[in-house]
């Protein structure tokens, strides 16, 4: 029988009222990698704060190595050896990778001073005993954000905690890099560390989870070996249907019409080059790839978001300009951005902000904003799109990931566009919250919109796409109709690999 390292028991937590969690239970064995799931709002990261010492449980009680454990802050939680990397990264920007692994735990001399040489011994030793390889004077700020979460994962292990908290951990990483990271799990859990796992890509619990807790509206639903269970069960536990029910029957009349084109888009330094492609009417486009070979600047380009050196963008015949994202705005192009937090929202200001700033001169009366209208468009955005808040007046930082990215969409929506942007949409939020934004990309292409949706996860690509346009070294390497769609096809022209190149490496 396993090695239990953790048991939290009757674990209760209230907010202003609110019950975050009510009598939960949930326990950990040593060396397993245990994937605790549900939807944005179902507890998991309140219990995961209560572990890692940042909230304090109203109620129960924790223990830890066979102990009973009081956790009244972060730095208690550490020195119990317990560690969270959170979705957030804490890196200081400013400061390198071994400044930032090693920041407040510096190896010191004899004068007091830090030991330098002792430090770029110890980060060598780390980086070659779980295969994370950074340069350790490479200031964070110039990292790709992969590599900020690589060296935020590294800042957890050189602690070398036994139980290991990561959330989200590869919501910014590229297949190579995911893959790296789980052989750094398998390694880890091998030599008795145990991970407690939040992802909501399903595919990755699958394929690193040992067993899984699920928990809806703050309580304990089920623990199940992983082995035991497929998606339609994991997904039945966290929202109570099945995985058929996710994606959005394709239905929609997709007529000859074009209503949005771009012919040969090139940016200065080529990240976008020579893109050409068109969307149909009640057609929504996926753009893949792999990470980094220009889906998202292409998008920020169309947006005028990432400047262009030339190239065309049509909207229903008529040519227009885009060189910055309020001439878009003005043109009917709305973009909901791949990083909510820094992209898309103002997190220490009003969701009724949030929502209103790309379309306040909608509601100004002379110089001033017609507040009952204000209030009257944010209730509005608010039912529509079954965003969870308790007033409109707080910060937008308040609200869970899924409800947040409504926030996002919401304001886009405002504008009335006539050509929408989803540049991984889904990224970090529940399926149900994903299942919602499925449908409102369904209807709003069935209202004639155009819509292109940028993601990194096959499967939400072969369950919304009409047809795919895939990126290879900023160009798009072929475009897959319905019936070749294929996470097989995609991948090949994701590598470069041309249906013609292809064929005949097959006969050589």
């Amino acid at each position: 029988m396993s090695e239990q390292i953790l048991k939290m028991v009757n674990i209760t937590k209230r907010f202003a009222g609110i019950v975050a969690l009510d009598q939960v239970h949930f326990s950990c064995n040593r060396g397993e990698v245990h994937v605790l799931a549900g939807e944005n709002g179902a507890g998991k990261s309140t219990i995961l704060k209560i572990l890692s010492g940042i909230y304090k449980a109203d109620e129960g009680e924790i223990y830890f190595n066979d102990k009973k454990a009081t956790i009244k802050n972060p730095e208690q939680a550490q020195k119990l050896g317990i560690a969270m990397v959170f979705q957030e990264l804490t890196l200081i920007g400013e400061l390198t990778v071994s400044e930032n692994i090693y920041l407040s735990i510096e190896p010191k001399n004899k004068l007091g001073l830090i030991d330098q040489k002792a430090v770029n011994k110890q980060i060598q030793t780390a980086m070659d005993k779980y295969g994370i390889y950074l340069e350790p004077d490479e200031i964070v700020n110039n990292l790709p954000i992969a590599k900020q979460q690589l060296a935020e994962i590294l800042k957890i292990l050189v602690r070398d905690p036994d139980l290991i908290i990561l959330d989200e951990p590869t919501s910014a990483l590229a297949r190579k890099e995911v893959d790296q990271l789980f052989q750094i799990i398998r390694n880890l859990t091998a030599n008795g560390k145990t991970i407690i796992f939040i992802s909501h890509r399903l595919e990755e619990v699958f394929a690193i989870g040992d067993r899984v807790t699920v928990f809806k509206d703050g309580r304990f639903v089920d623990t199940c070996n992983i082995c035991d269970i497929n998606e339609d069960d994991l997904i039945r536990m966290m929202v109570g249907r099945s995985l058929q029910n996710i994606f959005p029957h394709k239905n929609r009349k997709i007529d000859n019409e074009i209503i949005f084109e771009v012919r040969l888009l090139l940016d200065h330094d080529k990240k976008v080059n020579d893109v050409s492609f068109n969307v149909h009417r009640g057609e929504i486009l996926c753009v893949a790839g792999l990470q980094g070979h220009g889906q998202s600047e292409l998008l920020n380009a169309i947006s005028g978001l990432h400047p262009l050196k030339s190239g065309e963008v049509i909207i229903s015949g008529k040519k227009i300009s885009v060189k910055n994202s309020g001439q878009a705005i003005e043109n009917g192009i709305a973009l909901v951005p791949a990083d909510r937090k820094s992209q898309g929202l103002m997190l220490e200001l009003a969701i009724q902000h949030n929502l209103s700033i790309s379309s306040l001169g909608k509601r100004l009366k002379g110089l001033f904003i017609d507040s009952k209208a204000e209030s009257i468009f944010c209730s509005s955005i608010v039912e529509q799109l079954a965003i969870k808040i308790g007033k409109v007046t707080n910060p937008a930082n308040s609200l869970s990931g899924g409800n947040q990215q409504k926030v996002v969409l919401g304001k886009e929506l405002a504008t009335n566009p006539k050509v929408i942007l989803f540049d991984e949409p889904t990224r970090g939020i529940d399926v149900e919250a994903k299942r919602e934004f499925y449908n409102i990309m369904d209807s709003l292409a069935s209202q004639g919109v155009a819509v292109i949706m940028n993601s990194s996860d096959l499967m939400e690509v072969i369950g919304m796409a009409d047809r795919v346009a895939v990126m290879y070294e900023g160009r798009i390497s072929g475009i897959l109709q319905k019936e070749e769609i294929s996470e097989e096809a995609i991948m090949r022209y994701a590598m470069g690999i041309t249906e013609k190149y292809f064929e005949a490496g097959e006969t050589a």
